[in-house]
C-alpha cells in the first residue's frame, strides 16, 4: 500500500495537482537576462591569474551587440575580449565568447551594458587550455543555461521538483571514467555522448557532469579525420555507421567555449552524413530505412546551421530537403493506412532490418526524429515550423493511441493498425515514448488531456521501473527524453 501511495502522490505532483509540488513550473528566470554569475575553478598547477574563457549563452532577443558586455571580478569591471559566436534569425546574439585574465573565483557577467574598461585581444583558445581541458573550469548556473536553449529544450532537475529520470540518468555512475574502460567498443558510444552529458549539465549546472561532456566531446573531436565528405570518424567500425555521426555535441560545445575547430567539425559531420545517407526520401521498399538515421542525419543539418560561419544556405537546402521528405512520407505509407490525424513514420520492417515482416515504426527511434523536427521548426519558424510541429502532434497520438502494450508499457515494434506488434522485454525505453507524447500534447496546442495522462504514466512508469543497465542505455535515455518535462512545463 505505502508503494502504492508513492506511486499516486508522484503521478499527482508531475500532473500539477500534488499539494508537495503545486505543478510542474516554467524554468526559472535567468535573473532579468541582465547579469549571470559564472563560477570559476582552477585547476590543479593552474593557480594565480590566468586567460580564463568561456562563453554565455543566450536566450533569443537577449542581446544584440556583444561589446555590450560588462565582467566584475570582486565588484570591480575587469577588462574583456569578447565576440559572438552565432546569431538568431532576428540577429540577436545565441552565444558570446568572453576572455579575462584574472585569479577571482567568481565573475560577473552583465549584459547590453556599456563598458568602462578597455578591451582584451581574443587569444586562441588552445592557450587557455591544458592536455585539451581548460586551465580553470567556467561553470553557469544550470537555470541560465537551461533558459538560453544550448543543448536545446531543457529544464533544470531542482524546476522539475520531481526528477522521473533520477533512476536512469546517474550521470556519477555514468561518467568519462566508465566510458573511457570501455571506449574500444563501438556500442558506448550510442547515441552521442558528448551531447548526453552536455545536456547534464545543462540539467543540474555542476563542474562533474560538465567536465565529462567536455572530455568526451573533445575525444571524439580528436579521433576525426578529413574534411567534407572525406570526414573520417574514429568511433572503432563506424567510419561508414550514420548513427556515430554527431554534429549536435559539437555545435553545443562551440557555444559554450568559442573554439573554432568545433564549429568547423560540426560542419564537416553535416557534409559526412549527407553523403552517408542518400537513401532519406523512402518509397515503400525494403531498402534500409530507420527513424534514428533520419534523426541523427537532420539534427546534423540543424545543429551544423545553428553554428556555422560559411554554409548556412547548403545546411538549410539540406535540413528542407530532408523534412520534407519525411513528412511525404509520413503522410503516404501505409497506403492502406487513413487516419489523418494519427501517423508514424511507416516503413517495413524489413527497412528497419528486422524480419517481422509488418509495416510498422519504432517508438523509442521515433523519439530521435521528434526531435531533430523540433529543432529544425525552431530554427526555421514559418510553414516549415509548422509542418514540422504537425507531424510530431500525429507521431504523438498514434504512439499514445496504438503504441502502447496491455500493462501500458511502449511497444519495440509499432505495428500498424491491426498488424501484430512486438512487445518490449525490457524497461529501458519509457522515456523516450513519454518525450514524444508530451511534445504531441505541448505543440497540439496544450489541449488533448488524454496525451498529457500519458506522458504523465509513462513518466511515472519509468521513474518506478525504468532500468539503464549499461552505459549505450544510459545514453539513450538521457539523451533526448530528459526534455519531456520541458513540454509539460506549466500544465
Amino acid at each position: 500500500m505505502r508503494g502504492l501511495l508513492a506511486v499516486v502522490t508522484f503521478a499527482l505532483a508531475l500532473a500539477g495537482c500534488g499539494p508537495a509540488t503545486p505543478r510542474v513550473p516554467l524554468p526559472s528566470p535567468a535573473a532579468s537576462w541582465k547579469s549571470v554569475t559564472v563560477s570559476l575553478a582552477p585547476r590543479t598547477g593552474h593557480s594565480g591569474t590566468q586567460r580564463v574563457n568561456f562563453a554565455v549563452p543566450l536566450a533569443r532577443g537577449k542581446l544584440t551587440d556583444p561589446d555590450r558586455v560588462r565582467v566584475l571580478a570582486n565588484r570591480v569591471e575587469i577588462a574583456v575580449a569578447r565576440r559572438a559566436l552565432a546569431r538568431y534569425l532576428d540577429g540577436s546574439v545565441r552565444s558570446v565568447q568572453i576572455q579575462v585574465e584574472t585569479a577571482a573565483t567568481a565573475l560577473e557577467v552583465r549584459l547590453d551594458e556599456p563598458p568602462t574598461t578597455p578591451s582584451l585581444a581574443l587569444v586562441d583558445v588552445s592557450t587557455t587550455l591544458a592536455n585539451d581541458l581548460p586551465k580553470v573550469w567556467a561553470l553557469l548556473p544550470a537555470n541560465w543555461l537551461a533558459g538560453s536553449g544550448v543543448a536545446g529544450p531543457q529544464i533544470t532537475i531542482a524546476d522539475t521538483k520531481i526528477d522521473a529520470f533520477g533512476n536512469v540518468c546517474d550521470y556519477d555512475r555514468n561518467a568519462t571514467a566508465q566510458f573511457l574502460a570501455e571506449q574500444s567498443n563501438r556500442g558506448v558510444w550510442l547515441y552521442d555522448r558528448g551531447t548526453t552529458m552536455y545536456r547534464g549539465y545543462v540539467r543540474r549546472g555542476d563542474q562533474r557532469t560538465l567536465e565529462s561532456a567536455y572530455r568526451e566531446t573533445t575525444i571524439y573531436r580528436a579521433g576525426m579525420s578529413g574534411t567534407g565528405a572525406a570526414t573520417r570518424i574514429g568511433v572503432p567500425g563506424a567510419v561508414d555507421d550514420l548513427k556515430y555521426h554527431y554534429a549536435q555535441n559539437l555545435a553545443i560545445h562551440y557555444l559554450l567555449t568559442g573554439d573554432d575547430r568545433f564549429r568547423e567539425s560540426a560542419e564537416d559531420i553535416a557534409t559526412r552524413a549527407s553523403a552517408l545517407w542518400d537513401n532519406f526520401a523512402y518509397a515503400g521498399s525494403d531498402k534500409f530505412w530507420t527513424e534514428r538515421h533520419a534523426g541523427f542525419s537532420l539534427l546534423a543539418f540543424v545543429w551544423a546551421r545553428i553554428v556555422t560561419d560559411d554554409q548556412a544556405l547548403v545546411l538549410e537546402q539540406r535540413a528542407k530537403a530532408h523534412v520534407d521528405a519525411y513528412l511525404a512520407m509520413q503522410a503516404t505509407y501505409p497506403a492502406s493506412w487513413t487516419d489523418p490525424e494519427a501517423r508514424c513514420f511507416a516503413h517495413t520492417a524489413e527497412a528497419h532490418g528486422e524480419d517481422y515482416g509488418t509495416w510498422g515504426c519504432s517508438p523509442w527511434m521515433s523519439a530521435i526524429l521528434a526531435e531533430a523536427l523540433d529543432a529544425y521548426a525552431t530554427e526555421v519558424r514559418g510553414a516549415g515550423a509548422k509542418a514540422a510541429r504537425a507531424a510530431i502532434v500525429k507521431l504523438g497520438k498514434i504512439i499514445a493511441r496504438d503504441g502502447l502494450d496491455k500493462t501500458g508499457k511502449p511497444y519495440y515494434w509499432m505495428g500498424i493498425g491491426d498488424i501484430a506488434d512486438e512487445i518490449d522485454p525490457d524497461d529501458e525505453h519509457w522515456g523516450e515514448a513519454a518525450y514524444v507524447i508530451a511534445m504531441a500534447w505541448h505543440h497540439g496546442g496544450r489541449r488533448d488531456a488524454s496525451l498529457k495522462a500519458t506522458a504523465i504514466e509513462l513518466l511515472v512508469r519509468l521513474h518506478a521501473d525504468g532500468r539503464s543497465p549499461h552505459l549505450r542505455s544510459f545514453n539513450w535515455q538521457c539523451r533526448t527524453a530528459v526534455a519531456a518535462p520541458y513540454y509539460l512545463r506549466g500544465g
